[in-house]
């Protein structure tokens, strides 16, 4: 079958059917040559719907052929976004990047390998606009790109909520072909397993907009041969072992390249830009502005735009003392906005970092509008140099042109009423995104939590069509939500910030990597005692319990914790809660080796009968075959997770897809018992259904466990191949020549296994695994 046609290829043959050349076209449409260019080149796969419109005029085309223009647009912006937060979507190669020589010379020599076979990582650094990311993204591009894949991250370095170093390994490591989505719960996992995927395959890594030295040093533990390049406003002085540029602004004879490049012929002259260059202060964001604004107006011409920048009021002055120019090349776009655009401009300037769609752009405006309107109003934007577009729907705002937004919606709230109001209106429009967003994050959180519906809408409409759709958002608008989270509870706002954390308890079993979890329940925890409910303190206090183990290991601190959840758990006399925090008491106790544990569950499992929480009996009646495997009763350990199964299934609970992995868990366990009890044909088959589920819901570890319970039950019937071959399977990912790191206990059980498996088939111990 043929491939349909691109949309370059649909506009070449309607231009060429209308015999039109790119220059006669351009005199239509008002869309530059070099824009049609690369529309027909498939260098711009996705032009905004102005552009579209503006073509399809100046082609005269009819209904249906503009509409499957405008159709084919908006396919290609519908590619989904990358990563936990859209930011493994690198900004463009600009094709007239200009200057910057000696700075590129210098970053490719640092980037090639020296006689010890070693790249120094390269900390590019200076202030905003003075194009430290496209410097980047030009230097690499020059070393050979087909060389080494290039893996790009944007650490959301002003935000209130930068990336973890977790986040950061963790979203690297999903961009590595082949690993797929699943990525290593702890950071100690994620260093390990990043180690041996660059040990593999070289790889040139961009870590742009970097906050502090500890976002940066896990990335820096990969292979000798792959290059680091990171961008940063700050110097980055902690690094041990880089090299740093440092970028000022361009010299002058670059700056009227880089004008030159941008602004038509004749629309210039070089004395004006020149002038343009100077009043710009030589940023390359301020001339990349003011140029974009005069190539798309025709009628312009430098000189005159140079004259309206010389009598600009009220100038910006948020970079360097005499850098003016970047608020009036801002000025000069925003005055030509529509009404309702400028509106939309300065309300987004409340979204403090990262990128974001529609739907969230939508929420700052105090009127409702659909979010497909206001993607058309920041597609204007972006055809403005407002707003840079990023794949997948999604948009970003630079903070220079964020602080000038800003700055602009305290004026207009200001000249609406008095400075008071202006901040009166600033915080309402903080709170009514931070009530959409905290809205939506329950509502996602439901599609997970068994007792909530994830039926009806949440705030502006907000549905999510399944658990995947409410996953994925989760995820991608952590660096909205948690920030909102943390807003909320200093706001006093006690009642939502408990309600949007229960809702999320169950999910955080499936995110257990994210890294913030003990602060995320440690403000549901406080706002439950600021409302002197007790319930809610127990409640919130289990899931802290939880989170402080899985977090820091600090068993200690959990079953100090534990025993807070009872006694505010008796305090409130509600069954499912005191099931519940005697329940976190029995596995602490347990954890730490102490007596006790067996009764503590018993009343867990008393009060979760009373309360009739089926899936807290289950939990419970897990957590008594785990103590009964502990002190060597195997066959007791195997009723009791039968039993916990078939409470399950007994009392027909909502599927979520932690209740999925609890399931996986059981059959894994069941497994564990019935190799203990030397039943392995049973053993095998227990595994299997294991290993089936707990790759549905990708639990990675859960799968390496019930491999390794297989691959032992293998070897127990005489079967070194396939017990080999568990074994291979479960080891992949892992650093097999580390010896430290929390792999190393599981690791270690696995390789003498392998030892046995190769005797028992005959085979040499020394596999790819091991020896890599």
């Amino acid at each position: 079958m043929n491939r349909p046609p691109t949309l370059g290829e649909q506009l070449r043959r309607l231009r060429t059917s209308a015999d039109l050349t790119l220059e006669a076209l351009a005199e239509r449409s008002g869309v530059s040559v070099r824009t049609i260019g690369d529309v027909e080149r498939g260098v711009s796969v996705a032009p905004h719907r102005r552009t579209v419109d503006a073509l399809a005029r100046g082609l005269r085309l009819g209904s249906a052929d503009r509409e499957a223009l405008l159709r084919e647009s908006r396919a290609r912006r519908a590619v989904p976004a990358q990563g936990p937060r859209a930011s493994a979507v690198a900004p463009h190669r600009v094709w007239d990047f200009s200057g910057r020589e000696r700075e590129i010379s210098e970053i490719t020599s640092f980037l090639t390998p020296s006689g010890e076979g070693r790249v120094a990582p390269v900390v590019i650094c200076g202030l905003a606009g003075i194009g430290k990311t496209t410097t980047a993204l030009e230097a690499i591009h020059r070393l050979e790109p087909s060389r080494r894949p290039v893996l790009f991250l944007d650490l959301d370095g002003l935000s209130s909520s930068p990336l973890t170093p977790i986040q950061v390994v963790g979203a690297l490591l999903r961009q590595v072909p082949g690993l797929g989505e699943a990525v290593p719960r702890t950071l100690d996992d994620a260093v390990l397993r990043w180690r041996a995927v660059t040990a593999e395959t070289s790889v040139t890594v961009l870590l742009d907009n970097a906050d502090s030295e500890r976002q940066v040093r896990p990335v820096l533990t990969l292979h000798a041969d792959s290059a680091v390049v990171v961008t940063s406003r700050r110097a980055l002085a902690g690094l041990e072992g880089v090299r740093r540029i440092t970028l000022g602004p361009l010299r002058p004879e670059e700056s009227v390249e880089l004008l030159a490049k941008i602004i038509p012929a004749d629309q210039r002259e070089v004395g004006d830009l020149r002038e343009l260059a100077e009043l710009s202060s030589h940023v390359p964001l301020a001339m990349r502005i003011a140029g974009n604004r005069i190539a798309s107006t025709p009628a312009v011409h430098a000189g005159d735009f140079s004259a309206r920048i010389r009598s600009a009021e009220n100038r910006f002055r948020m970079l360097v003392a005499g850098d003016l120019a970047v608020e009036a090349a801002f000025t000069l776009s925003y005055e030509d906005l529509e009404p309702a655009v400028a509106t939309l401009f300065r309300a987004i300037s409340v979204l403090d970092a990262g990128t974001f769609d529609a739907r969230i752009a939508a929420a700052t405006l105090a009127s409702p509008v659909s979010p497909g309107e206001v993607e058309d109003w920041l597609d204007e934007l972006t055809d403005l140099g407002l707003l840079e577009a990023r794949g997948g729907n999604r948009y970003h705002l630079h903070d220079l042109v964020r602080l000038f937004a800003a700055s602009r919606r305290v004026a207009a709230d200001a000249e609406a009423a008095d400075a008071d109001g202006a901040a009166e209106a600033t915080q309402a429009r903080r709170d009514r995104l931070r009530h959409w967003l905290l809205g939506s994050l329950e509502r996602a959180g439901a599609w997970f939590e068994p007792e909530r519906s994830p039926a009806g809408a949440g705030p502006a409409g907000v549905t999510f069509a399944d658990a995947e759709a409410a996953d994925a958002w989760i995820r991608l608008e952590e660096h909205h939500w948690w920030p909102a989270m943390q807003a909320a509870a200093k706001a006093g706002e006690h009642t939502l910030v408990v309600d949007v954390a229960d809702a999320m308890h169950w999910f955080s079993e499936l995110w257990a990597e994210w890294g913030h979890w003990t602060e995320f329940f440690g403000l549901a925890v406080d706002s439950a005692r600021a409302l002197g409910d007790e319930r809610l303190e127990a409640m919130h206090l289990g899931y802290l319990v939880w989170a402080t183990v899985v977090e820091s290991s600090d068993r200690v601190e959990g079953l100090r914790l534990a025993r807070r959840a009872v006694t505010a758990a008796e305090a409130s006399e509600d069954h499912q809660q005191l099931g519940w925090a005697n329940f976190y008491l029995s596995w602490m106790l347990k954890e730490n080796g102490l007596d006790g544990s067996l009764e503590a569950c018993r009343t867990a499992l008393l009060q979760f009968g009373l309360a009739g929480d089926s899936e807290g009996t289950t939990s419970a009646a897990s957590l008594l075959g785990d103590l009964a495997r502990a002190t060597g009763h195997h066959q007791l350990a195997l009723d009791e997770y039968r039993a916990a199964y078939d409470q399950v299934h007994a009392g027909a609970p909502v599927f979520t897809r932690a209740m999925t992995l609890l399931v996986s868990t059981l059959h894994y366990r069941m497994s564990e018992a019935l190799v203990a009890l030397d039943r392995p044909a049973e053993a095998i088959d227990a595994a299997d259904r294991a290993i089936a589920i707990a790759e549905e819901v990708r639990g990675l570890t859960l799968v390496r466990m019930s491999l390794r319970s297989r691959a032992i039950a293998h070897l127990s019937t005489g079967d070194g191949r396939q017990a080999r071959a568990d074994i291979e399977r479960a080891l992949e990912g892992l650093d097999v020549t580390s010896t430290t790191g929390v792999n190393t206990a599981f690791r270690d059980t696995l390789l003498p296994l392998l030892d046995e498996a190769a005797r028992l088939s005959g085979s040499s111990g020394t596999s790819s695994v091991r020896s890599r």
